[in-house]
């Protein structure tokens, strides 16, 4: 008896619950829908308000562009006074405008035959108004309709005061800003601060007997005290929301103040009835849409479990597998080659007594080969992105023999593909990775045979090394063989060396920097015979602790392929400009010094701005600093390149273009490089001082550069036949070690005063 007991008034103690938390949910609903509603209704009202206020202020705009022509015609001018009316009137539809002249109440509009005159009072009336407003409905002079407009006082050029009005259909206002709700069950009026209504809605449901706001407020016995905040409201033009019985029916208002007129405000009304209908509605459809939520979900949860395998492996194939040739993804191909990386080693462990690692035992090892497509944009552009896509799949299927049944294979870019696979000596995956390269050239593309790089890198020389290692280096081999135009190349120590080197490199050169081990060498710029110094170049050196020199060519491309040349070029300046100043400081003549900088520097808009910053903080005059650039990357962006080095022009650095006749010249392009210097690559004079046409060629390119302004100098000058051919040359400056090599700072400025005294 007492657990039944107890299981009842459990029971009904639930049910209490449920039903006061339904209720109290019921409740909070109910009064949230019921403010949102009143809450947005109020921004549609304000909405409203601000569209009347757009309205007139266009209105008062155009009224404004009207007064600003007259004021410039005197009031005596009626012709030219119509015709500026006639042309406004004329292009702005059903409106309608007219000018008074205020001082003897002559009125101009287009419908009138002639000017018309107002009478003493009106004209008086009209004398009395402020500068500009919004007029209240008036019936039009001539057509008796009932109008709303603005108005703009004036002077005329002879200075009489003048005024400009424009209307519009007081019906064509109402119909344009006619506002409705809930499903047209509301409705609102343009009221003025006494409740007059100004503009009458056009809604069915509106009251067209009566003429002020008050009229339905105070009929029926509303609180007194809220027709008084309601109407103190209206008075001070603030916006709010009322609630007023009118005929028997609850209604809300809702109020916002028009900014362009005095005291005008927008009253949308809708029926209290409307508003708690829909709160009902949606408080029903909540409760169904809840109970079916709860459905769904159950049917959900079962269709889930059901088809969570199905989905789960959708899931894997999108992320793992390469969508178009169906091998492994980069990500699943890391994960399936850990496994196979991790298996390999295990079992040399075992092999080996548990110290050994896979193929350092002189067993199989795994191999990971790097290919690489060469020229796929070209295939793309000449056959199309179809055949490209075809060329990738056919690709992928010599891969996947390639790889093995015991490998794996994935397309790690658009271009790229790996393949990691066992093997027992490294013929045997070199026979493989040329047999793949030899399969790939039956393909054709752009009309040629399909060609493939490769790069392998087996585990016996990477011991230690994770997937990731493996295939960077078979990237790192493949790239070398490609610099050899070899296609395939084994990752060996030399690699392994040059590897260690440059991580060596990348740790130590932030702190050489700081550490002031970089320092320049200056190569004098001569003038022919040899007799003065007009110049110099900076070369960048560093020399390690314990005076281990690192040479330009070692750690010049490291630093230009991780971007620490600017950096570095940036110290170089700087240290040119600092020794200029001192030679400056000390009353010690100087010559222009040149420094070289990285093609990375026209990628960076922080180029100019450094550059002058170095040269203006050390107070150098223009024309004795100048920036190389090489042919080259002046070609890869010849646009940018000249705005680039016409900033320098402005700013006083002096430009030179370094190397010429090293690349693909373009002697077009030197009539539009601003350039100082041109300065001949010393391949350009050994490969054509040798033959007379040669010759030619070099004076040819020598004076051209003269007459383009252009000072040259030829680089590179070790002998005395080349010497003596330039002497033969108008050429400006030599540089070479037929006069002089790279000096230090201190060395280059002692032979700088030598030649001066």
């Amino acid at each position: 008896m007492k657990r039944r007991t107890l299981i009842t008034v459990l029971t009904v103690a639930i049910a209490a619950v449920i039903v006061v938390g339904a209720g109290m949910f019921a409740t909070f609903v109910y009064g949230s829908l019921w403010d949102k509603s009143v809450t947005d209704t109020l921004e549609v009202t304000t909405q409203g308000q601000r569209a009347f206020d757009v309205f007139f202020e266009k209105d008062l705009d155009t009224l404004d562009l009207l007064a600003g022509e007259l004021e410039m015609q005197d009031s005596s001018d009626t012709g030219r006074i119509e015709e500026k009316i006639t042309l406004f009137d004329g292009n702005d539809g059903s409106a309608s405008y007219l000018c008074v002249n205020v001082s003897t109440g002559d009125v101009f509009r287009l419908e009138a035959d002639g000017p018309k005159v107002l009478s003493e009072e009106d004209r008086l009336a009209v004398a009395d108004k402020d500068g500009r407003g919004v007029i209240e409905p008036f019936l039009d002079e001539m057509t008796g309709v009932s109008m709303i407009g603005v108005y703009e006082k004036f002077t005329f050029a002879d200075g009489v005061e003048g005024l400009v009005r424009k209307s519009r259909p007081l019906q064509e206002v109402s119909d344009r800003f006619s506002l409705s709700f809930y499903g047209d069950s509301g409705f609102s009026y343009v009221v003025n601060d006494d409740g007059d209504i100004i503009v009458r809605s056009t809604h069915r449901n509106s009251n067209r007997t009566i003429s002020n706001v008050y009229d339905i407020v105070e009929s029926e016995g509303n609180d007194a005290g809220v027709i008084s905040s309601f109407r103190s409201a209206l008075e001070q033009g603030k916006r709010g929301v009322a609630q007023f019985t009118y005929l028997g029916q609850d209604y809300v208002f809702c109020h916002s103040p028009l900014e362009t007129t005095d005291g005008w405000d927008i009253v949308s009304i809708i029926p209290s009835g409307v508003i708690m209908e829909q709160a009902r509605v949606i408080l029903q459809a909540t409760f169904v849409l809840c109970a079916v939520i709860v459905a769904g979900l159950l049917l959900i949860l079962v269709v889930y479990w059901r088809s969570s395998a199905a989905h789960r492996k959708e899931v894997e194939r999108i992320a793992y597998f390469d969508t178009l040739t169906g091998l492994y993804s980069s990500d699943k191909f890391g994960i399936e080659g850990a496994k196979m990386l991790s298996a390999f080693r295990d079992r040399a462990r075992r092999s080996s007594g548990g110290a050994a690692t896979a193929g350092s035992v002189g067993g199989p090892g795994l191999a990971a080969v790097y290919f690489n497509i060469v020229d796929l944009k070209l295939i793309n552009d000449v056959e199309g992105y179809q055949y490209g896509d075809e060329v990738l799949c056919g690709v992928a299927d010599i891969m996947r023999e390639a790889s093995g049944e015991d490998g794996i294979a994935c397309r790690a870019t658009a271009d790229h593909f790996i393949i990691l696979r066992p093997y027992e000596t490294v013929d045997d995956i070199v026979a493989c990775c040329q047999k793949a390269i030899d399969q790939a050239k039956e393909i054709t593309a752009a009309g040629k045979p399909l060609l493939l790089s490769a790069g392998v890198c087996c585990s016996e020389d990477a011991p230690e090394a994770s997937v990731t290692e493996l295939t960077d280096r078979a990237r790192i081999a493949k790239t070398e063989g490609r610099k050899i135009s070899k296609e395939l190349c084994v990752f060996n120590s030399s690699m392994r060396e040059s590897m260690l080197r440059r991580a060596e490199i990348e740790c130590i050169m932030d702190a050489a920097l700081e550490n002031n081990e970089f320092f320049p060498l200056v190569q004098p710029k001569f003038n022919t015979d040899g007799t003065s110094v007009l110049g110099g170049e900076a070369l960048v050196r560093w020399s390690r602790p314990g005076g281990v020199v690192v040479g330009p060519d070692e750690f010049v491309p490291i630093f230009e392929q991780n971007g620490f040349i600017i950096k570095l070029d940036e110290f170089m300046f700087t240290a040119v400009c600092r020794s200029l100043r001192q030679r400056i400081d000390a009353g010690l003549p100087v010559v222009p010094v040149s420094v070289n900088v990285s093609r990375l520097h026209l990628h960076s808009r922080e180029f100019v701005p450094t550059y002058v910053a170095i040269k203006n903080a050390y107070a150098i005059p223009d024309g004795l600093t100048e920036l190389e650039f090489t042919e080259n990357m002046v070609l890869e962006d010849l646009d940018h390149a000249i705005e680039v080095i016409d900033e320098f022009g402005k700013a006083g650095l002096r430009c030179s273009i370094d190397d010429f006749g090293s690349g693909q010249s373009s002697l077009n392009a030197l009539k539009d490089l601003p350039v100082n210097v041109l300065k001949l690559d010393r391949e350009f004079l050994f490969d054509r001082a040798a033959s007379d046409k040669g010759k030619v060629v070099v004076r040819t390119v020598i004076d051209m550069a003269q007459r383009l302004e252009m000072e040259t100098v030829m680089e590179g000058v070790e002998t005395a036949e080349q010497l003596a051919f330039i002497q033969t040359t108008s050429c400006d400056m030599i540089q070479g070690f037929v006069f002089s090599k790279p000096l230090a700072l201190e060395e280059f400025y002692r032979l700088v005063d030598e030649k001066r005294g």
